[in-house]
């Protein structure tokens, strides 16, 4: 198995997709107001044998780590707030909830989405404040970007490896503890039993045994060698047992996609996004770099 299932958000213009990173911006400037906000001077956070830990003296901590990199970032959301308002630009509830809906395609459904959000720390209302934002940056600088041909065909040439797609599998799994257990449930399966059913009740894998033991497509080098192996030799609808690290799965692949060559045809889409959402970040980009420029700005940590 691949060592966290867990997906990243695609990639994207610099700086302006959602990303973990700012989240932990977030984390840690929600963790400072918080701290701020109800503040007791000599108020206790922790006692070890009767000594305190005051909430200076946690504060005085946070500050040293990465405490200046959020005042930036605090500084710089509040300049783009009173940016977007001095330019009277607004993102109606519908303009949010379909970005938020982009967003959430990468991951194969909105409450995978939010679910992936919240174990990272954060609320759906957080992220679409973001997008709001985004969206009314971009109402301002103007969202419509023009592309040549000539500039999609360069982006091909220079990139065309990262174009190809390589063979892919999509397979399912039942994680038991030992190769008896497997090869009774793999008795059950060819006897006509459900699998979907049998990973819900035997799989020890709790992310995808409610979701019919389902991995989701990979290709080779993502997953421990003889999972991949296994699931690579198998025709759709097949199913073996494979040992790993985790134990022992009964593997089942229910998709198989063969390689293929990119051509420009077939990249051309993805890359006249790609390459609109470079341009537009460098406009906004441009356009935070302007605000900050005019704003009168006093940072007493500097």
């Amino acid at each position: 198995m691949n060592e966290d299932n867990r997906q990243q958000p695609a990639a994207g213009a610099v700086g302006w997709k959602i990303s973990t990173a700012i989240l932990a911006v977030l984390l840690i400037a929600s963790l400072l107001f918080h701290f701020y906000g109800n503040r007791t001077e000599s108020e206790a956070v922790a006692v070890v044998n009767g000594v305190k830990i005051t909430k200076d003296e946690l504060l005085n901590v946070l500050v040293d780590y990465g405490g200046a990199d959020v005042l930036d970032d605090l500084i710089r959301q509040e300049v783009i707030r009173q940016g977007i308002e001095a330019a009277g630009a607004t993102a109606s509830d519908e303009e949010v909830r379909a970005r938020l809906e982009k967003f959430a395609e990468a991951y194969g459904s909105m409450e995978f989405f939010l679910d992936e959000l919240a174990y990272y720390g954060y609320t759906e209302d957080e992220i679409r404040d973001q997008l709001a934002r985004q969206i009314s940056i971009e109402k301002i600088v103007g969202a419509d970007v023009e592309l040549t041909e000539e500039e999609i065909a360069s982006y091909f040439e220079e990139n065309r490896d990262g174009f190809d797609r390589p063979e892919t599998v999509r397979a399912s799994h039942i994680l038991v503890e030992t190769r008896e257990e497997a090869e009774a449930l793999l008795a059950r399966l060819e006897a006509g039993d459900d699998f979907a059913e049998l990973a819900a009740e035997h799989s020890l894998d709790a992310m995808t045994k409610d979701m019919g033991g389902d991995v989701g497509e990979f290709a080779r080098g993502e997953m421990e060698e003889e999972f991949e192996e296994t699931a690579f030799g198998l025709g759709v609808g097949g199913a073996a047992i494979a040992e790993t690290s985790y134990g022992f799965h009964v593997v089942r692949v229910t998709e198989k996609t063969p390689a293929r060559e990119a051509t420009l045809d077939s990249a051309r889409e993805e890359i006249a996004e790609y390459l609109t959402e470079r341009k537009l970040a460098e406009r906004v980009d441009a356009w935070i770099a302007d605000r900050e420029a005019e704003a009168e700005i006093k940072n007493f940590l500097k």
